[in-house]
């Protein structure tokens, strides 16, 4: 059965990413985005106030490639602390609709940092201790991602170097996974100090580290493909479905808030 899929992550602080709207194919199909983009729909996301009533409205447009819809204000940012609701209409059917709602997970600062320079698998791990955010009704949960910003003049770690990709740029941003509470330290001071995972970088030399918490879309998302993809402990045959926390359709609607830094991996 055919259904629309919906493609977005919102970061705090930045400008309304674009938002990719398309149908499924079936099984032994290959998907291809530009084959099954749909066009012509009305896509607006609704901050939401504190008394539940809409404080404004944020209209996207389709860009020049079909499916891809850009916020109509490039200039307008995403706050963090706050829930937005996406609603996309005039569809393939008039009674259409799909729905999404997301909460941006709360500010948090970085405190400090151990290095800027370090030896990839070496005695020193990078560590970045930071203020903790807020997310309404648990802890938060992060996730590492690193750039490699100089990929023609390093080489790829021995993890990733040893990975088939189908695309030679594929490793230039990856990420370690979700990372929760038992993976960073509480701090006499309330602060949080988390390692890096060595496995969140890709390629030596200069690269940004981001930690990201993230809301519960991305959250669920991750960890059910996690099960999908093997390390479980489900019983043979036992397979359970992707979380996506879209109406009328599937696919992520999902926020973050993160802190960076660059700093240099060497050999």
């Amino acid at each position: 059965m055919e259904q629309y899929v919906v493609e977005t992550f919102l970061t705090a602080n930045e400008p309304f990413s674009p938002i990719k709207l398309s149908v499924t194919v079936p099984f032994n199909e290959e998907y291809i985005f530009e084959n099954v983009a749909v066009s012509d729909a009305n896509v607006v996301v609704r901050l939401q106030a504190e008394d539940g009533s809409i404080e404004s409205e944020i209209q996207y447009v389709e860009s020049e490639n079909p499916g891809i819809y850009v916020a109509e204000n490039p200039e307008e940012t995403v706050l963090s602390g706050r829930r937005y609701h996406l609603e996309i209409t005039d569809l393939k059917q008039d009674n259409d609709r799909i729905t999404a709602t997301t909460f941006v997970p709360g500010a948090f600062e970085e405190v400090a940092i151990n290095t800027d320079s370090l030896t990839y698998q070496g005695p020193v791990q990078y560590e970045v201790t930071f203020t903790q955010g807020f997310y309404p009704g648990r802890q938060n949960v992060y996730v590492a991602t690193s750039l490699a910003l100089e990929p023609e003049n390093y080489d790829l770690t021995p993890f990733w170097a040893g990975q088939d990709p189908d695309d030679e740029d594929e490793f230039l941003r990856v990420s370690s996974g979700l990372i929760n509470e038992g993976n960073y330290e509480l701090n006499d001071d309330g602060t949080l100090t988390l390692k890096y995972p060595w496995i969140g970088i890709a390629f030596y030399g200069p690269n940004e580290l981001s930690i990201y918490a993230v809301d519960n879309n991305i959250f669920d998302y991750i960890r059910t493909v996690e099960i999908q993809t093997g390390g479980s402990t489900l019983s043979p045959g036992q397979i359970e479905n992707v979380i996506w926390n879209v109406e009328g359709g599937i696919g992520i609607f999902g926020s973050r808030f993160g802190i960076n830094r660059v700093v240099f991996i060497k050999e």
